[in-house]
């Protein structure tokens, strides 16, 4: 890690960009909140509720505006260093229903004026009768990726060197390929294919087939698999490609 910082200090001395690593920052506040956040689905499939709010309070570092640093991704079971910090909604939202998929997980960013912080809504449901035990482990992964995502447009918000603004879009496909989403979703299924211990291309094949009707053809959804493909390549080349 110290080698990595030395490496970006002499590059920005010769006025070269520095390597962008993933930000290991971020693992301990997105396995809280997935643990968090399982903690009240689970009992609540058993229940004979319809319905549950659920909220919580994070911590997160905050941003250094005069010295922007890259993370390496770290192990699950390191301690991060304490630093600055800020702090963070989260409130979940989850129901019962008879769909025809077994879950939905759907998640926004916003701001809560009333006590000045950032917020990520979770809205997730569920139908109890296809939420079998096999694909626990699918869900708790997609809901890390989610958080993961979030997460990063939470980092957006908060980092005036990202310079990400909102650009109005038509189309889904659109909107996905926007910067601002590009980061979201590369590091939120890069999250998830380390969880599920798979590639990267894998999780993107698997993310958009299950989209597929939110793409106006199958050309433009491929479009899309190619370009999240070559952007995650260039950001994240440690991840595992094929």
């Amino acid at each position: 890690m110290q080698l990595l910082e030395q490496i970006n200090r002499i590059q920005e001395m010769m006025g070269l960009m520095p390597i962008i690593i993933n930000e290991g920052r971020y693992s301990e506040p997105v396995r809280q909140i997935t643990k968090d956040v399982m903690d009240e689905i689970m009992p609540f499939l058993e229940s004979n509720k319809s319905k549950i709010k659920w909220m919580g309070y994070y911590a997160q570092e905050e941003f250094d505006v005069e010295n922007e640093e890259f993370y390496e991704e770290e192990d699950e079971d390191e301690e991060n260093e304490e630093e600055n910090i800020t702090t963070f909604q989260v409130k979940l939202i989850a129901k019962k229903n008879n769909s025809e998929l077994p879950y939905d997980i759907d998640a926004a960013q916003d701001w809560n004026s009333n006590e000045s912080v950032n917020v990520i809504e979770l809205d997730i449901k569920i139908n109890p009768d296809k939420f079998s035990d096999k694909i626990i482990n699918k869900f708790q992964a997609e809901l890390k990726d989610t958080i993961r995502h979030e997460i990063e447009h939470l980092y957006q918000s908060e980092n005036p060197y990202k310079n990400l603004k909102e650009i109005p879009t038509s189309t889904f496909a659109d909107e996905v390929l926007t910067p601002k989403e590009l980061n979201a979703y590369i590091q939120g299924f890069y999250t998830q294919a380390k969880t599920r211990k798979m590639f990267m291309d894998d999780v993107i094949d698997e993310w958009s087939d299950e989209r597929k009707n939110q793409f106006s053809s199958t050309d433009e959804k491929e479009f899309v698999k190619q370009e999240l493909t070559k952007f995650g390549k260039k950001l994240l080349p440690q991840a595992k490609w094929r």
